[in-house]
């Protein structure tokens, strides 16, 4: 007989952008993680790489990684205040390439589900690319929700 307690969802991991897309993954997740009791996790990852080229590479001298978290997480705390009260969130910004970033995160820390948006807002905006999506859906070890 299955065991339906070895697919319960406690955790969701949300790789958030600011997109369209990824607003709505948010949204969906929050609808799961109420009916089952789950915690969210937004995660925003800077891509170093996508920032450096943004700014064509020209000095490192005005170039501040803390600065582009800062920003990361005030986008967060955008999308935090309309996810309901009585749902446990979390947020955290990594540094990285967002593809990778997302996929270790969901597999080390043992998450049960990822919600993320099908396309995120490029590389020119920073965090998630077009093809990211596709990367942790063929990489990642838990279930993955993909939302338009």
């Amino acid at each position: 007989m299955m065991d339906f307690k070895d697919s319960e969802i406690r955790r969701i991991l949300v790789p958030y952008d600011g997109s369209e897309q990824a607003q709505q993954a948010v949204r969906q997740a929050a609808h799961i993680a109420r009916l089952q009791g789950a915690t969210l996790m937004l995660l925003s990852v800077v891509d170093l790489n996508a920032e450096v080229a943004a700014f064509e590479r020209v000095s490192m001298d005005g170039y501040d990684p803390a600065a582009l978290k800062e920003g990361a997480y005030k986008e967060l705390a955008k999308i935090l205040r309309e996810v309901p009260a009585d749902i446990r969130t979390n947020s955290v910004v990594e540094l990285g390439s967002p593809a990778e970033v997302i996929v270790e995160t969901a597999d080390d820390e043992g998450y049960d589900l990822v919600v993320m948006g099908s396309r995120g807002l490029g590389r020119l905006t920073g965090f998630l690319m077009g093809s990211v999506s596709q990367y942790v859906l063929q990489h990642v070890h838990c279930p993955v929700m993909v939302v338009r």
